[in-house]
């Protein structure tokens, strides 16, 4: 990337920021957050308007950015990263990740939320696990942790989106889930948890570079699952699904909102956009916002390492990839 460039000017223009997901979703709060600190952040301080363009589980927003919206840096699209789908080409998903410039992402851990304790003494008990699609990292991730540890459950998918799994289980329709941290923080926290309706097992922590695990510090009061393992079997997980496990950490469960723009944008704009977006994420009012809202600031991926993740999961290993093939095909 070019460093002598002058940042492209945004002045007297208009970016329409778009989100696979509906109005007064948690990813809906935290785009546009981001985005009503992001203009100050763009050069020229352009105006920034956020529709929403739901369905597909998530795919129709990034069909819409490959195929159809323009590439002169005044659409982005920010929303959750299809990975899984990406990564096994899931029919109705058409965008090609590696041609689209990435802007940035930010990082949402997640935790396993339970009703009951999940020891090793109640293995022969089924639970139902919700979630949205079986291509769901947030799924994909917590069902390959119930399968490690041996628990029988029963998968059911199909909600629209996140907030929509966590009504069910405040209903008991349902006994578990995958949650993120900022909705977990946001809502689940208070009326779930502090009142004893719901337990935090484990969450899924960060993977080093010597392939060992790394507990999330926005998490430091919920064991790594890892440690659950350990306090109910006396051992560390281990054997080929556990690698599959720890292969997935920092590849598709790394990204919770990615701003990828159209093939085709020309790289100073690519560039003054990846900028102005680290930029805001080190924002001392933005960050403060997301303390007050989440009680933890969402960890950046800067676009390199974005890009290197992309390419990871563009050319994954063939027992991974055989793996979340059948996962998603044959999510009972």
């Amino acid at each position: 990337m070019a460093q002598d460039n002058e940042p492209f000017s945004f002045e007297d223009k208009t970016i329409t920021i778009y989100i696979g997901r509906s109005a007064g979703s948690g990813t809906d709060l935290i785009v546009r957050i981001f985005a009503e600190y992001w203009q100050n952040h763009i050069p020229g301080n352009p105006n920034i308007i956020v529709r929403n363009i739901p369905g597909g589980g998530g795919t129709r927003v990034w069909n819409y950015g490959y195929e159809i919206a323009d590439n002169d840096g005044l659409s982005i699209l920010f929303s959750p990263f299809s990975g899984p789908a990406f990564m096994v080409g899931m029919d109705g998903l058409r965008a090609n990740f590696e041609a689209m410039p990435l802007i940035g992402g930010l990082r949402s851990p997640n935790l396993f939320l339970s009703t009951s304790p999940l020891s090793s003494n109640n293995q022969n008990e089924e639970i139902i696990f919700g979630g949205q699609n079986a291509s769901h990292h947030y799924d994909i991730v917590g069902r390959l942790a119930l399968d490690i540890l041996g628990i029988k459950y029963r998968y059911i998918y199909g909600f629209n989106s996140a907030n929509d799994v966590l009504n069910a289980f405040r209903r008991n329709e349902i006994d578990a889930m995958t949650i993120g941290v900022s909705l977990y923080r946001f809502s689940a926290e208070d009326l779930l948890v502090n009142t004893g309706f719901a337990i935090p097992l484990w969450h899924n922590p960060r993977i080093g570079m010597d392939n060992n695990y790394i507990p999330d510090p926005s998490m430091i009061e919920i064991p790594a699952f890892e440690d659950f393992y350990f306090h109910n079997f006396g051992h560390y997980p281990e054997g080929e699904l556990y690698e599959i496990y720890k292969w997935l950490q920092p590849t598709i469960n790394t990204f919770g909102h990615a701003a990828f723009l159209p093939p085709g944008t020309d790289a100073t704009i690519v560039e003054t956009l990846q900028n102005s977006f680290v930029a805001t994420t080190l924002d001392d009012s933005y960050r403060q916002e997301e303390l007050n809202l989440f009680s933890f600031n969402m960890p950046l991926i800067e676009p390199s390492e974005g890009r290197r993740i992309v390419d990871l999961m563009a050319n994954p290993p063939e027992n991974v990839i055989a793996f979340l093939e059948d996962y998603i095909a044959n999510p009972n």
